[in-house]
């Protein structure tokens, strides 16, 4: 640690009340953040960006005279974590959230509040038109995934957001291609134009970018164990999935070129449900093996249970004969904010059973002993963001992740695809630049073995 982070250090412990348990490479993304006019923190899931983020917040609004008001731009289902957060780490921060009708949120943004956190869709509500000029000193967007589609209302509200400074937080800042990039450098530089050659992205990503991956700060970090549990399909789910296989080409309109991708995906997606469980007779072997899991790891164990569909939860939950709840994103946030507090501090659930999207960013799970990933997302990247809302820096014990994969089924090939994915996101994020793209028209014919057609190669 160099003598200048040292020196924020020693302020933000002594003057701030800063708790002193930050890791060292913390403090490091805290004095890369304090320096930056522009900053991009991408940090691996579960590393501490909130945390940084908000230390770092705290030190400019005490040594920087320019800076008084930050506003905080998160998914509403963090508001309620960012404010936990300041409270927690900033005490001597005043930050409040940004909530009620535009009067209110108006009568919010003209008040002399240190740290204001709202929500993507206030600020898509508010950012056009509604924000005065020089409100804001600093904007920090979290989850700044969220604005990947540059073209999108959202992503232009973020741009058009008054600030001195701009920060951008996210594990993934690629999901899919470089488009994602370039609307996070539009946001935190108005002089990037997404005509850059790939050496042209690199240098400026390079230039505003931090990113520290676990392997790096791993003698900090207790492990992740991952194991795949390969499964055999009970006789009726073996049944159900053949009948549907072998007619799969009837489910496919050939003439139906424009829409063959939703065609595809609504046929694996049936598929895939068939994987885990078979709604006629309502036998599974995923259930089976969850409850043997549940059974070995004893009454202590503390089980995230993630899939991507909602149904397959609410399925399991009927179930499930231990205490549990299910997190979705359909629920309001102060009532997702009382069952993540009564699975982290409270005596029950002992499971939790989340919708992959909604479980994927930015909730703090640590407490959690095992993850299970009942089915596979197409992303792996928000794969990782579910896993890590367990595997926190401040966890003391390894993570047990199980992957629940039915062999002789769509699962391993849409699981060979997400490695390729996987790999190709530590190649531009990670390492040097290259394409990545979604799952195109042409993987789904090959996960599904239909005959590709020439149409389909150039979709």
């Amino acid at each position: 640690m160099n003598a200048r982070t040292t020196a924020l250090r020693r302020i933000a412990e002594k003057e701030l009340g800063i708790p002193a348990t930050l890791h060292d490479y913390q403090w490091q993304g805290v004095a890369f953040l304090y320096r930056a006019t522009v900053a991009l923190l991408a940090d691996e899931m579960g590393l501490g960006k909130t945390v940084q983020s908000a230390v770092a917040v705290a030190l400019l609004l005490n040594t920087c005279k320019d800076i008084n008001r930050v506003l905080i731009v998160a998914p509403a289902s963090l508001t309620l974590n960012w404010l936990d957060e300041f409270e927690h780490w900033t005490p001597a921060v005043t930050a409040r959230r940004l909530e009620g009708s535009y009067a209110n949120r108006q009568a919010l943004y003209l008040l002399p509040i240190p740290v204001l956190v709202g929500s993507y869709e206030q600020i898509r509500m508010d950012g056009l038109d509604r924000i005065p000029t020089g409100t804001f000193d600093l904007v920090v967007l979290d989850e700044a995934q969220r604005i990947k589609n540059r073209h999108s209302t959202t992503a232009l509200a973020a741009r058009l957001l008054p600030r001195k400074r701009a920060w951008a937080l996210s594990a993934t800042p690629l999901e899919n291609d470089r488009k994602d990039v370039e609307s996070l450098l539009s946001f935190l530089d108005s002089s990037f134009r997404p005509d850059f050659t790939f050496s042209q992205l690199s240098r400026q990503l390079t230039a505003v970018m931090l990113r520290r991956r676990k392997a790096e700060v791993q003698s900090q970090l207790p492990p992740i164990i991952l194991q795949d549990i390969r499964l055999e399909l009970s006789s009726p789910q073996r049944a159900a999935y053949d009948n549907l296989w072998e007619r799969r080409h009837t489910h496919i309109n050939a003439h139906s070129q424009d829409r063959i991708g939703t065609q595809l995906l609504g046929l694996i997606t049936r598929l895939k449900i068939v994987c885990n469980y078979d709604v006629t007779t309502s036998v599974s072997s995923k259930l089976d093996a969850l409850l043997d899991l549940c059974e070995s790891a004893g009454p202590n164990a503390r089980i995230i249970v993630f899939s991507q569909f909602v149904e397959t939860l609410s399925w399991i939950s009927d179930r499930l004969p231990i205490t549990h709840e299910q997190l979705t994103g359909a629920m309001p946030v102060l009532e997702r904010h009382h069952t993540i507090d009564r699975f982290t501090n409270g005596l029950t659930p002992r499971v939790l059973l989340i919708s992959l999207r909604a479980g994927g960013v930015g909730l703090n799970l640590d407490n959690a002993t095992h993850v299970v990933l009942f089915d596979r997302w197409w992303n792996p990247a928000v794969e990782m963001q579910a896993i890590y809302r367990a595997h926190r820096f401040e966890r003391d014990q390894p993570l047990h992740v199980i992957r629940f994969l039915v062999v002789r089924t769509i699962e391993e090939r849409i699981s060979a695809i997400l490695d390729k994915k996987q790999e190709i996101f530590e190649e531009i994020i990670d390492s040097t630049p290259t394409e990545s793209k979604h799952f195109s028209v042409l993987e789904l014919m090959q996960i599904l073995e239909l005959p590709v057609s020439v149409d389909s190669k150039d979709s």
